[in-house]
C-alpha cells in the first residue's frame, strides 16, 4: 500500500464537502471525498503554521513541545538525525519516501533531509523560488497579495504537482508521496481562469455580521473577555489598503481554493492513470482555518471555530466512505498512520488511531479535542489560551482567566458567549471542560527559543 499525505495551506472549511461558503467549487476534493471518509469536525492543534506543522508532523501537542507560533525552531524540539517525524518513521518502516512542496514549515528549513529519500519543491529553494514569468509579465508587483495571471506554468505549485506526478508510476508499492500545496496562502495570485469562476460579487462569508467591520460596528465583541483582544487579528485597514474592496479579497481566495483544488486534482488522475488510486491511502488535510472579519478577526490567530476548523479527508484501502461527526484532531494523523501501516513511532504521540472510525467498528475513547494559541504561558509575559472542542460545545479559557462557551448546535458561528449569560447550567458545562482541561494538560513545556525576533507570518 501507497500513502499520499497532501496538504493545502490555509485551507479553512470552504471546501464541497465542508459547506463552508455556498459558491466555493472544489470538484476534486469532492471527488476524494465520494471515494473516502470525511472528517466533518477536525481541527487543528494551533491556528498557525508552523506550530500546526510541527505537531501533526511529529505528532506531539505544542505544550509538550514547546513549539507555539511561528517564531519558535520547530527542529531544536527533537534529537537530529533520529527520524523522528512521519516521513521519517515511514521511512524507518520501509517506505520509500518523496516530498514536494511546503510540508513542513519554512522559516528555518523546508524539510528535514534525513526523512527523504527524495524531495523537491520547498517554497524557499532557488528552483523553485524563481518569480514565474507570468506574473513578470503582468508586472504584479512582489508584494501584491492578489492578482490574477494568464497560466500556472512557472508557479511552484504546478512545478511541484507536476514533479510529484512523475514520481507515481504503475507497480509501485510502500511509496510514501508528500505533496504540499501554498495556495490558499497569501499572496492570491492565481490563473484568471480561477477567477473566472466566480462572479464579480461574491456571497459574503456564512456568519459574517453584515457591516460588523467595515461599519466599525465593535457590538460584535460584546460578551467577549478582554484577553481575546489580544489575540484577533483585526486588520482591517490592512486588509483595505492591499485589497481594496472586502469583496475582492474573498473572490481571490475562492479562485486560490480552486486553483488548490485543480491541482490536487492532476494528482488524482494520475494516480488513476497509473492504476495506483485503489493502492494507495489518500490523507488530505489543512494546517488551520482562516477568518473573513468574523468578530472583527482577519486571517487565523485565534481559537475560534473559523480559525481552527480544516478539512480532512481518507481514502483508501480499508476506508469507509462516508461523513464522520466525532471531533478529530491533526494531531490524530500521525498514529493512525503508523496503525495502518504498521510503523512503529520512537516517541509518544499525543493523538489517537482513528481507525475504527475509518472502518467503522467502533468509537476512539474520546469525546473532544484540544488546541492551543499563544506566545508564553505564564501569566505577565504575554498571551496563552486552550480551546476544547466537543460535538456539542467550544469551551477556551485564557491564561488570565477570561471564559468562552459556545453552543456549537445551537451558535455555529460562535456569536452568543453563554459565560456571560452565565446561569447554574452553563457554569456546571463550563466546570466539566475545565476538569477535562486539567485532566489532558498535567504540564506546559516552555517555549522554544526564538527562530528570529517577532515571529513569523505564514
Amino acid at each position: 500500500m501507497n500513502i499520499l499525505f497532501a496538504s493545502i495551506e490555509d485551507l479553512n472549511d470552504w471546501v464541497e464537502p465542508l459547506g463552508g461558503h455556498p459558491q466555493v467549487q472544489t470538484p476534486n476534493i469532492a471527488r476524494l471525498a465520494a471515494r473516502g471518509l470525511v472528517f466533518t469536525q477536525a481541527y487543528a492543534a494551533v491556528p498557525a503554521c508552523s506550530p500546526s506543522r510541527t505537531a501533526t508532523l511529529f505528532g506531539q501537542a505544542p505544550w509538550e513541545t514547546g513549539v507555539y507560533s511561528n517564531a519558535e525552531k520547530w527542529p531544536d524540539a527533537y534529537p537530529k538525525g533520529q527520524r523522528l517525524s512521519l516521513p521519517g518513521v515511514m521511512r524507518d518502516a520501509g517506505y520509500h519516501t518523496v516530498g514536494a512542496g511546503k510540508i513542513f514549515h519554512l522559516d528555518v528549513r523546508g524539510y528535514d533531509p534525513e526523512d527523504w529519500d527524495a524531495y523537491a519543491g520547498d517554497i524557499h529553494h532557488k528552483r523553485f523560488n524563481r518569480i514565474s514569468r507570468a506574473v513578470r509579465e503582468n508586472a504584479l508587483p512582489m508584494g501584491s497579495d492578489f492578482g490574477a495571471v494568464p497560466d500556472q506554468q512557472g508557479d511552484f505549485d504546478a512545478r511541484n504537482t507536476n514533479w510529484i506526478c512523475r514520481k507515481i508510476a504503475p507497480g509501485l508499492d510502500n511509496q510514501f508521496w508528500g505533496f504540499g500545496l501554498y495556495r490558499p496562502h497569501l499572496p492570491f495570485i492565481v490563473p484568471l481562469a480561477y477567477f473566472d469562476l466566480y462572479p464579480p460579487v461574491v456571497d459574503p462569508p456564512p456568519g459574517l455580521k453584515s457591516g460588523n467591520f467595515r461599519a466599525g460596528d465593535k457590538s460584535v465583541l460584546d460578551g467577549l473577555p478582554p484577553e481575546s483582544a489580544t489575540f484577533a487579528n483585526r486588520r482591517l485597514g490592512w486588509i483595505l489598503q492591499r485589497f481594496g474592496e472586502y469583496n475582492d479579497f474573498v473572490r481571490a481566495y475562492l479562485a486560490s481554493i480552486s486553483y488548490a483544488d485543480a491541482l490536487l486534482g492532476k494528482v488524482l488522475d494520475r494516480l488513476e492513470a497509473t492504476g495506483q488510486i485503489d493502492n494507495t491511502l489518500i490523507v488530505l488535510w489543512s494546517d488551520h482555518g482562516w477568518q473573513f472579519g468574523e468578530k472583527l478577526a482577519f486571517r487565523k490567530f485565534t481559537l475560534w471555530e473559523r480559525a481552527l476548523r480544516v478539512p480532512l479527508i481518507m481514502a483508501g484501502p480499508g476506508v469507509r466512505q462516508g461523513r464522520e461527526d466525532t471531533p478529530v484532531s491533526l494531531l490524530d494523523i500521525f498514529p493512525t498512520l503508523c496503525a495502518r501501516t504498521g510503523a512503529a513511532p520512537k516517541h509518544r504521540l499525543s493523538g489517537v488511531d482513528l481507525s475504527p472510525l475509518l472502518d467503522g467498528s467502533g468509537g476512539i475513547g474520546r469525546d473532544h479535542v484540544l488546541s492551543v494559541w499563544g506566545d508564553w504561558p505564564e501569566p505577565g509575559e504575554g498571551n496563552m489560551a486552550f480551546s476544547l472542542r466537543s460535538a456539542a460545545h467550544r469551551y477556551t479559557v485564557y491564561w488570565e482567566g477570561g471564559e468562552e462557551l459556545y453552543d456549537s448546535a445551537a451558535d455555529p458561528f460562535e456569536h452568543d458567549n453563554l459565560m456571560v449569560r452565565g446561569g447554574e447550567n452553563v457554569q456546571a458545562i463550563a466546570a466539566h471542560y475545565r476538569d477535562q482541561l486539567s485532566a489532558d494538560i498535567t504540564a506546559i513545556a516552555p517555549r522554544r527559543a526564538a527562530a528570529h525576533p517577532g515571529g513569523g507570518d505564514d
